[in-house]
């Protein structure tokens, strides 16, 4: 192996290792978020006893995330990265 190749190939790893330390630091940030919602989803449990004020309260909870939550890396997945 000559050392342009070398290069080339390092280079490479290297790109390739700071895009999967992106994915992993985005992958955690979800972590993040699904823990909360799950801790949000215990108390609400917790703090409601009734059935129907449950649903009401979860059903909310369902909404409110759907409309707040947009996905950044959506188009990533048709540009190949």
């Amino acid at each position: 192996m000559n050392k342009q190749s070398y290069k080339e190939q390092l280079g490479s790893l290297i790109s390739e290792c700071a895009k999967s330390e992106k994915e992993i630091n985005r992958l955690w940030i979800l972590v993040a978020e699904y823990s909360d919602k799950d801790n949000q989803l215990k108390r609400l449990v917790k703090d409601n006893p009734n059935n129907m004020e449950l649903g009401k309260k979860i059903r909310e909870l369902h909404l409110e995330d759907k409309t707040e939550r947009i996905d950044e890396n959506q188009m990533s997945l048709f540009n190949g990265e």
